[in-house]
């Protein structure tokens, strides 16, 4: 028996072929139209950051033809230099991995860190510029090299250096300035001031100043305050306690014996001589005892007033008067105690 409906069933699945042919085709023309069109544009190489640990790639490309939904391959922000970077990209369901070239590059200068802002001295001090630094560092280099000024070459990298106008003997404000410069050509300064105080006028004594044969007026601190200056240029001498030669607690004893005070001879027992007053309450005449920490002496002064003191120092300089603030810095000490007699 004959089937008559075979050519109108052939018919309809050629029809069904070629529209299932045509949706592939036009499907797959829709992928490939949209894959090809998903890009990340950028008109120069992306950069980050060198150590940026969270650093969003949307932040250092121009634009995305899509949405970025993951990074398959990342970078390593504690490496400095070119690096790839492979991102999935999505646009209308269609999933593309696209590489880009990023740079992670230190941009940041090093950080110079000083001690004070301002720097005081008194005319004739020494003084180091180098000694108010407290570091110069750089996050990717580390620790920046001292360069004098001189020895810079053009292509020097990873250095720091000192320019200074400051000249301690005459009275005045003066700068220095630190720059430094790391190994990506990054450079950063810093500024801080340096004040040169005039020397205190030298306080000529009143007094009699044939001292081994006539004392000062009993208890009369401003005598011995103008005695302290009388006797600056003396030599020093351990265990001295005369104008021929003093150290340092022999010099304070010594003053206080010429208005008829006694005091004891070393500077661990002048620590607990008189009262204890504050530095801030500090008045001309005053003990100061230095040291490196409480309990542990190592130096007498007298106190003269203006934070200034007068003290035997050691046998180069002998007795000489000095900005207290001044032999702090120098010195690596402090006063630990001041005592009034």
């Amino acid at each position: 028996m004959k089937n008559e409906n075979l050519p109108s069933k052939n018919k309809l699945m050629i029809i069904t072929f070629v529209l299932f042919i045509g949706l592939m085709f036009n499907y797959f023309y829709e992928y490939y139209h949209v894959y090809n069109s998903i890009e990340i544009k950028t008109s120069k190489t992306a950069v980050v950051e060198y150590g940026s640990p969270n650093y969003d790639i949307r932040e250092v490309v121009d634009s995305v033809d899509g949405e970025i939904v993951s990074i398959k391959k990342d970078i390593d922000t504690t490496k400095v230099g070119p690096q790839e970077i492979i991102v999935e990209v999505e646009k209308n369901q269609v999933v593309k991995e696209v590489p880009i070239t990023v740079e992670v590059k230190d941009t940041l200068a090093p950080a110079i860190e000083i001690k004070e802002e301002t720097i005081t001295l008194t005319e004739g001090e020494d003084f180091d510029a180098l000694s108010n630094l407290s570091s110069v560092y750089d996050v990717v280099d580390g620790d920046i090299d001292y360069l004098n000024n001189e020895e810079v070459l053009e292509e020097d990298t990873n250095y720091y250096t000192v320019e200074s106008n400051v000249n301690s003997d005459v009275p005045g404000t003066y700068q220095v300035v630190v720059k430094a410069v790391d190994n990506y050509g990054n450079v950063s300064s810093t500024t801080y001031s340096v004040e040169v105080n005039a020397k205190p006028e030298e306080v000529v004594p009143t007094v009699n100043t044939n001292y081994q044969n006539n004392k000062l007026p009993s208890g009369d601190v401003n005598a011995l305050v103008k005695l302290a200056y009388s006797l600056i240029g003396s030599p020093y001498v351990a265990g001295g306690t005369s104008p021929s030669g003093f150290d340092c607690s022999g010099f304070v004893q010594y003053l206080y014996s010429q208005i008829g005070i006694s005091v004891s001879r070393s500077s661990s027992t002048q620590m607990y001589d008189g009262v204890a007053v504050s530095y801030e309450a500090a008045r001309p005449g005053d003990i100061l005892i230095w040291g490196y920490g409480p309990g542990a002496p190592t130096h007498s002064a007298i106190y003269v007033g203006n934070g200034q003191m007068v003290h035997a120092t050691n046998p180069i300089q002998g007795v000489i008067a000095s900005d207290v603030a001044g032999w702090t810095r120098g010195s690596g000490t402090h006063v630990i105690a001041v005592r009034r007699i």
